[in-house]
């Protein structure tokens, strides 16, 4: 009797012990998810954060107001393949400016001496050419500085315009999954039974 009394209580005591050991082993991998599900939350959090104060970051204004200094405005929206578009058009201008511009003194120094009988100032390559001449060509060198200047100028204030313009739509999403098509339709009249050609516009996202 003592010894099934013995036996009895040590399978008792035995399976009381693996019965806790399995409900903690369950307890805790019942807890797992809930772990990993905040730990996502909490990844999805920052995220979140990092986002908004990126988009905060990046901001239109800022832009525009680094795009006074040429090609600033570009570095700032990361398009850099810009940079020689706007630099070489405004090196280009800014090459034809000074050239015609040092033409323009030449040849209107050379008829001012001229209208005042300076023959000191005089310049020996210009001996054979008629006064009217000297006059014509002063004005048309002169004509393409301004033409010259205007460009440039358009240029600059272009480079500003597109820094602008790239700011605002840094964050649009230009995905092919966006598109926009005008297919046939046939449309079908209910009342009578008819049919009618037209046309249908497709939007897709």
């Amino acid at each position: 009797m003592k010894k099934a009394f013995l036996i009895f209580c040590t399978f008792y005591i035995t399976s009381f012990f693996y019965c806790n050991a399995q409900v903690d082993t369950q307890v805790d991998t019942l807890k797992l998810p809930h772990l990993t599900t905040a730990k996502i939350i909490e990844k999805t959090k920052k995220r979140v954060q990092s986002d908004t104060l990126h988009f905060k970051q990046h901001d239109p204004k800022t832009a525009s107001w680094l795009a006074i200094i040429p090609g600033a405005g570009q570095i700032y929206n990361k398009k850099y393949w810009k940079l020689p578009i706007v630099y070489g058009g405004l090196g280009a201008t800014g090459f034809l400016i000074y050239y015609y511009a040092d033409l323009t003194a030449i040849y209107r120094k050379e008829y001012v001496a001229r209208m005042n009988g300076d023959t000191e100032k005089l310049n020996p390559k210009f001996a054979d050419k008629p006064d009217y001449n000297i006059l014509e060509v002063r004005n048309l060198y002169r004509r393409n500085m301004e033409i010259c200047i205007a460009a440039c100028t358009v240029i600059y204030l272009l480079s500003i315009l597109d820094a602008c313009v790239d700011a605002h739509l840094y964050y649009y999403d230009i995905s092919d999954n966006l598109s926009l098509g005008i297919k046939p339709k046939i449309n079908y009249n209910p009342i009578n039974g008819g049919t009618a050609p037209g046309m249908g516009l497709i939007v897709k996202f």
